[in-house]
């Protein structure tokens, strides 16, 4: 399982010009909209994150579309990390996803990183890769939510998965 992988990644930078926040009509208190902040930020599982939407809709009703990007949000950080991501920048919809700023990482040889070069080589009308002389950078176009771009990741890192679990990459 690539979760048992060593971790090459401890977070994942999101930079969107979508709406990702706890709208003030929606919490209305400052304090309370930073401890949920903080809170959030605090999740690790799914099943602690469906628990933390289930008492935001208790107590305030449904969530607004900025807080379920938000969310979204949080599900992208958790699948970029797991694939060597260090920073997602998702802008005029296009996703570029930023692999460990670092060359002589580790991550360059393990499984993950060959398994993630192996899904670009069999899709690529999904996705590019593109080099600058400091970033490796996954790129791809046409993706208008966060919800898409989640689904997008969580391809790659099914894929990922599934090569490492054949012992092809």
């Amino acid at each position: 399982e690539i979760h048992r992988e060593k971790t090459y990644v401890r977070d994942c930078q999101i930079d969107t010009d979508l709406e990702l926040r706890i709208p003030d009509n929606y919490v209305s208190g400052s304090n309370e909209r930073l401890a949920f902040y903080t809170e959030l930020d605090n999740v690790k599982t799914e099943e602690e994150l469906k628990a933390f939407r289930q008492r935001l809709e208790d107590r305030f009703g449904k969530l607004p579309k900025p807080m379920q990007e938000l969310i979204e949000g949080l599900r992208i950080r958790w699948v970029a990390t797991s694939l060597g991501f260090e920073q997602i920048v998702f802008k005029s919809r296009k996703l570029r996803c930023y692999f460990v700023v670092n060359p002589e990482s580790p991550y360059y040889q393990s499984e993950v990183f060959g398994a993630v070069m192996a899904y670009l080589q069999k899709n690529p009308d999904k996705a590019s890769l593109k080099q600058t002389s400091t970033f490796l950078i996954m790129i791809f176009e046409g993706v208008d939510t966060m919800r898409e771009a989640k689904n997008l990741l969580l391809e790659v890192e099914t894929f990922v998965k599934a090569q490492n679990q054949a012992g092809v990459a």
